[in-house]
């Protein structure tokens, strides 16, 4: 390789989009959770997976999202539920931080945040939705979201949410998107 370009332990599993991303962010090689997560995302397959924090978890789904999602798209592709605004916000910066050369769009919204500035990012049609079970059915509702082209969707800390008495937003928000969608779950 030339142009300062070195090999990292990424190199076969996510695309040069990616990997540039990958070697800004100082990554030499995938975690547990990532090297066992990322290639069966890669299939299309519904998964569950169980990572510690601090596992770098979020790369594991996100990879797959942010390589397999279509930039001239002018529809949400991925969705991501999370259960709070602090853990929206991190997956979204997460998120940039790795999808910063493929022209993915990447929003997070939650309560706590004023709605209207959400709705101005909705409309400037992002790729990925970050999300609070409450605050994505809230915009569904309004229809200033929707989420007929999904193809991904990740539940990050999935049994907190469940915890926290989200089952029936979940469930909701899972009817709006198309049943050929990939699932995948996330465990703390």
């Amino acid at each position: 390789m030339t142009g300062g370009s070195r090999t990292t332990g990424f190199d076969g599993l996510v695309d040069l989009r990616l990997q540039r991303a990958i070697r800004e962010l100082g990554w030499t090689s995938p975690t547990p959770i990532q090297a066992q997560v990322i290639p069966n995302l890669k299939t299309g397959r519904d998964l569950v997976a169980r990572a510690e924090a601090g596992s770098a978890r979020t790369a594991a789904f996100g990879i797959p999202m942010l390589q397999r999602l279509d930039p001239r798209s002018k529809a949400v592709q991925g969705l991501v539920l999370v259960p709070n605004r602090d853990l929206a916000r991190k997956v979204a910066a997460d998120l940039g931080a790795l999808g910063a050369y493929t022209r993915l769009r990447i929003v997070a919204i939650s309560e706590g945040e004023p709605s209207a500035r959400q709705v101005a990012h909705l409309r400037d049609k992002p790729h990925i939705v970050v999300g609070t079970p409450g605050r994505v059915l809230d915009h569904l509702g309004r229809g200033t979201l929707t989420l007929r082209s999904v193809t991904l969707l990740v539940l990050d800390a999935a049994d907190r949410m469940l915890e926290m008495g989200f089952r029936p937003d979940v469930e909701q928000i899972l009817v709006r998107t198309p049943s050929t969608r990939q699932t995948a779950l996330s465990l703390p």
